[in-house]
């Protein structure tokens, strides 16, 4: 694979009656075209939002794994740098061969918790993820960890334990003696270690893996369970890992367990959990979760409402019961005359009886859109559209579509017929500039040109995707732009190694927002 190195000087260009603005002067910059096949982009973000103290530039990456050596960067050199913005781009270099490409990235950074990723490369398909990474002293709120570094000899004599939720929850585990460490190969692991215990309160779910809908469950019994919800009593996790970042999978004997559960929670049937009682006790394997135990709730020694089990895997855990969704449901398909809108509009299901809103989602109100309310708790509701969309909002006070009431266990088509009509996109265009008698040579054109834009007052790190436009394709519309409102726009041919294009404060002012590449690399 052949790569272009050029020297751009990217001009944007807002017009509007002849009237020009030129945001971005005199920018030069060399880069190489990114990899487009069996790439691999991970962009790192702060678990807290609101957290800025994340410097992306200060993370330690290792890569590991049978097939590290075919690693490269985002260009396919040698060099490999993550962004200011916390992506990293990296790739399996076009020489490399052998499919599945297995690889292990692991991310450091001082007062975080280490990140261990897994990535396997089929064929030319390339990975994109999103990775939160956790500030020890600033966590998400709800959830709780306990990190201890030990050595081998050490396993055996641990106890770990976690207070919760203004300490009305507690999760403590017990090591027994003689316990060994073990890989996923059976390998027993030995040297220094890194032991993590974490718990979830129901507000911190997000952060555990197929934490609302369960489908696929097994009892038990070892059968498949009908899909349900959690009602959720804590989730935790245990997790060890050695110094060469290999992961442990099991201990060689069961682990013992002691839960504490908050005083104030309830079964799914409404009574409050008392003395007496089992909840069952799950584990997060193979990706899905599996019914280990039915636990009975005692007093312990302090008085508190607990269970105890144990465990040998290193995974997530859940104590909670199931609440039933339904297994088949209503299918919304939107009847309008939009078409390329890239806007999503707030809807809500209101409950018939009551009133109130047991569910916001986001729709798309292209014509044919379909929307699946499957695996909801059963209920009879009915939908409300608005004229609200998730880049600028709208109106919340009257909704611009209403259903008749339904069933969310009956499986049957529900018409969303939209009449209002759609905002005018704004039409974005990238036009190459040659000098008089020369004209573009594709061969040399960018690839690819990704533009973001932030509204004006938004956070810092409240960046988002515009458009891609191509060499082949240099025109593109969109809906996210609102006219007459104010954004900061950057862009890059390789986000991986910055976005080298920034203007702030940009007016949209025209219903064609143009900018314009100068460059005679561009021009045969």
């Amino acid at each position: 694979m052949k790569y272009f190195g050029y020297s751009i000087l990217l001009i944007f260009f807002v017009s509007l009656f002849n009237a020009c603005n030129n945001p971005l002067e005199n920018v030069s910059i060399k880069i190489k075209d990114a990899l487009t096949e069996s790439a691999i982009n991970l962009t790192y973000r702060n678990a807290v939002t609101s957290d800025t103290t994340l410097k992306p530039k200060n993370i330690k990456f290792t890569f590991l794994g049978e097939d590290a050596e075919g690693i490269v960067s985002s260009v396919g050199n040698n060099k490999i740098n993550i962004s200011r913005e916390g992506l990293l781009g990296i790739a399996i270099s076009p020489e490399y061969s052998k499919r599945p490409a297995n690889i292990k990235v692991v991310a450091q950074l001082e007062g975080y918790l280490t990140d261990i990723n897994q990535v396997t490369i089929q064929g030319k398909s390339n990975i994109n993820r999103t990775i939160r990474i956790f500030n020890i002293n600033n966590l998400p709120s709800g959830m709780s960890v306990d990190l201890k570094e030990l050595n081998t000899k050490d396993i055996a004599t641990q106890t770990v334990s976690l207070l919760t939720n203004g300490q009305k929850e507690k999760v403590s585990l017990v090591a027994n003696s003689g316990t060994n460490v073990i890989d996923k190969s059976g390998t027993v692991l030995s040297g220094k270690f890194e032991m993590l215990l974490s718990h979830f309160e129901n507000k911190a779910r997000e952060f555990v893996p197929s934490n609302y809908t369960v489908y696929q469950a097994i009892g038990i019994d070892n059968k498949i369970l009908p899909p349900f919800e959690f009602q959720s009593y804590g989730f935790f996790s245990f997790k060890i890992i050695d110094e060469k970042f290999e992961e442990a999978n099991n201990l060689s004997k069961p682990c013992s367990v002691s839960i504490e559960i908050n005083e104030d929670s309830y079964h799914t049937n409404g009574t409050r959990l008392k003395e007496g009682d089992t909840i069952p006790f799950w584990v997060y394997a193979n990706n899905t979760w599996k019914m280990l135990d039915n636990p009975i709730l005692k007093r312990n020694a302090n008085g508190k409402l607990s269970i105890t089990t144990s465990i040998s895997s290193l995974s997530y855990y859940a104590l909670g019961e199931m609440f039933p969704v339904c297994e088949k449901g209503p299918m919304l398909v939107v009847n309008s005359a939009n078409k390329g809108l890239d806007i999503y509009h707030y809807s809500r299901l209101i409950e018939k009886s009551s009133g109130k809103n047991v569910g916001d989602l986001y729709l798309s109100l292209n014509n044919g859109a379909r929307y699946s309310l499957t695996g909801r708790r059963k209920n009879t509701v009915y939908l409300q559209v608005f004229n609200y969309n998730n880049q600028y909002g709208g109106d919340l006070s009257k909704p611009i579509f209403q259903t008749e009431p339904f069933d969310l266990c009956e499986e049957k088509t529900i018409p969303v017929n939209i009449a209002t009509p759609s905002p005018q996109p704004i039409n974005v265009e990238l036009i190459i500039e040659c000098a008089k008698g020369q004209v573009v040579n594709n061969e040399t054109v960018p690839a690819k040109v990704d533009i973001q834009f932030q509204p004006k007052g938004a956070s810092a790190n409240d960046w988002r995707d515009l458009m891609t436009l191509t060499r082949n394709q240099l025109k593109g519309s969109t809906y996210k732009l609102k006219y007459g409102s104010t954004y900061s726009i950057r862009a890059s041919p390789n986000p991986a190694q910055g976005w080298l294009f920034y203007k702030r404060d940009t007016l949209i002012n025209t219903y064609n927002y143009r900018f314009y590449i100068e460059n005679k690399d561009y021009c045969k």
